[in-house]
């Protein structure tokens, strides 16, 4: 197929990385795909307001550029696919109309359990949505939009085992928000040599400067208890929210020398092999404090093991659609419990390299993304698209 591919060039703009074109769209071409790589950054827009008013001339002259770059490939030779990685804030719903009339347009879209509300507009205007969280699917439904659940993965030829000497113990590589500070704080007090690698680490060692953040918010007292007010209106319990904020100075004071910044693509890929154990957390935004926590499967999960690594993540019933828990992958469901399983698993290798060997043939052969776009072809084609034979 000849598929045209509209996709950020980083999932942040803190850091450069190729993560997404090194998925989905080498996967493709591996795949014997013709793609079409529309070389325009999608990134910058997703920070935007969709509804303020500065938004409007930026998101119309973006749709205007990705329609006239649709259609340019498409006289170049018919394209049979577009997909694209769209929220609400880059185009609207009549740009999606324009080039769905000439060929059949999905929309890839992450993170849909506490941001579909960015999404929302514009989903139910494609041919169809590709939802790699399940719990998402009955919001594109509400939406008027068709949902096809469409797993995260991970790419064999990117996400590999090194044969790289194992100097750590324990790593997590991802953003700092959440409860992770208190799950690596648990680690760290509980005896065990974590690290934590990404956006929000600080990059403090013993005897420099303290890092940023950790001295408080700098609203005086009275502005602080104003903002944790505000919070716990929105829903929010501002005594975990204070909890949170001690174990992130606790954890700068006591062990910077564990707290890295964000690392290459090469390097995050090294790391699942230079790490004895390989961890994940799946709590999305600061959901752990309201009454009801979001979790979501996260590309980690599929890129851990198919790197190699001995991976340990946070419980979700969902993983248990991909992986054997405990044979494949280890869960948590608590801090302390995710201290026992470090400690248990780092005395007995024997044990924690069966689980790897078995954690890497499952992903190297149910969750690549080749097997997610050959299933998601074939319900296309039951579909009637493309239409071109």
């Amino acid at each position: 197929m000849r598929i045209f591919l509209a996709i950020p060039f980083s999932p942040h703009p803190g850091f450069s990385s190729n993560l997404w074109k090194a998925n989905l769209h080498d996967s493709l071409v591996a795949m014997g795909h013709d793609v079409v790589l529309w070389k325009e950054d999608l990134l910058p827009l997703y920070d935007l307001d969709p509804d303020a008013p500065g938004t409007v001339p930026v998101r119309d002259a973006f749709g205007g550029r990705f329609v006239a770059a649709v259609e340019n490939a498409h006289r170049q030779r018919p394209l049979d696919l577009v997909l694209t990685y769209f929220s609400d804030s880059h185009v609207l719903p009549s740009v999606v109309d324009t080039v769905r009339e000439r060929v059949p347009v999905l929309n890839f879209f992450c993170n849909n359990v506490h941001q579909f509300h960015l999404v929302r507009r514009i989903a139910p205007r494609f041919s169809f949505c590709l939802v790699p969280e399940r719990e998402a699917l009955a919001s594109y439904r509400a939406a008027g939009a068709r949902p096809v659940f469409f797993p995260m993965a991970a790419n064999p030829a990117v996400y590999r085992p090194l044969g790289l000497p194992q100097t750590l113990d324990v790593a997590f590589a991802g953003q700092r928000y959440a409860d992770r500070a208190r799950g690596l704080l648990a680690l760290r007090e509980g005896g065990i040599d974590a690290h934590a690698f990404g956006m929000g680490w600080p990059f403090a060692r013993p005897g420099e400067p303290t890092p940023p953040g950790v001295q408080g918010s700098g609203l005086g007292p009275i502005g602080e208890a104003a903002r944790l007010l505000a919070a716990a209106l929105r829903g929010r319990n501002p005594f975990l929210a204070v909890r949170d904020r001690l174990a992130w100075r606790t954890l700068c004071a006591r062990h910077p020398a564990s707290l890295h910044g964000p690392v290459a693509d090469d390097e995050y890929v090294a790391l699942f092999s230079r790490s004895r154990i390989s961890l994940g957390f799946l709590l999305v935004g600061d959901t752990h404090r309201t009454r009801r926590p979001l979790r979501q499967v996260r590309l980690r999960e599929f890129e851990g093991p198919m790197a190699g690594a001995f991976y340990v993540t946070e419980w979700f019933e969902e993983l248990a659609e991909h992986y054997e828990i405990g044979r494949e992958i280890v869960c948590y469901r608590s801090h302390e419990e995710l201290v026992d399983l470090c400690r248990y698993y780092l005395a007995h290798p024997d044990e924690r390299e069966r689980i790897r060997r078995s954690g890497h043939e499952r992903a190297r052969r149910d969750h690549t993304w080749q097997r997610r776009f050959e299933n998601l072809f074939e319900s296309l084609r039951r579909e009637g698209v493309p239409s071109r034979p």
